[in-house]
């Protein structure tokens, strides 16, 4: 039996590493179609012995770090792009979430923020004032162990893609779940990026 584990184990490595080398460099971001499109490529009938989203986070950022040039260089510009935006925003009550702050964003990545406002119509005056395309759309989130879709504004700024997903006012301390791990998504506000941008 004990063989059988350590079978299954390399093999959910050798996946979860395909399937981050997929998502940083394809830009693939659905991590379910990312693990089947690496199963696929590896010859893997054995969807049981998928890895998991967080394992597939940590292959993410391994990778990042021995394969992509400049990656941390990379990040940090990111990082600095989001304080730009969330200082537009600073009345809405940013939040930086996902992969630009966890350090897993690959390639075509959106630079996510959320920000809390009843009227989305008052952030989208606010960002046209920063003469970018606006487009809207909606995001899919689970709140209190239900999905939602929540109202959502995607634009371009310096060549990176930017999202920011408005929630109501009442929402706005409700943290959505995580989709790679069973507990709330991680999120920082204005004042805390300053400080992990000095650090």
């Amino acid at each position: 039996m004990k063989v059988v584990r350590n079978k299954s184990d390399r093999l959910r490595q050798v996946l979860a590493h395909e399937t981050a080398k997929i998502i940083t460099a394809e830009g693939v971001r659905d991590f379910r179609r990312a693990k089947l499109k690496a199963s696929e490529r590896l010859g893997n009938s054995q969807h049981g012995s998928l890895p998991s989203n967080f394992e597939i986070e940590q292959a993410i950022t391994s990778f990042q770090k021995t394969f992509v040039s400049g990656y941390e260089q990379q990040l940090l510009v990111e990082r600095q792009i989001a304080l730009i935006i969330m200082e537009w925003l600073q009345d809405y009550t940013p939040f930086l979430v996902g992969p630009v702050l966890e350090g897993t964003a690959g390639i075509n990545t959106p630079i996510s923020i959320h920000v809390a406002c009843d009227t989305v119509e008052s952030v989208v005056e606010r960002l046209q004032d920063k003469s970018v395309e606006l487009k809207l759309t909606e995001r899919r989130l689970k709140l209190n162990n239900n999905f939602i879709f929540l109202p959502t504004i995607n634009f371009e700024y310096q060549n990176n893609e930017i999202e920011v997903v408005v929630f109501s006012l009442r929402q706005q301390y409700q943290l959505p779940k995580s989709k790679s791990q069973n507990r709330s998504m991680q999120r920082i506000n204005l004042k805390r990026l300053k400080e992990l941008l000095a650090e």
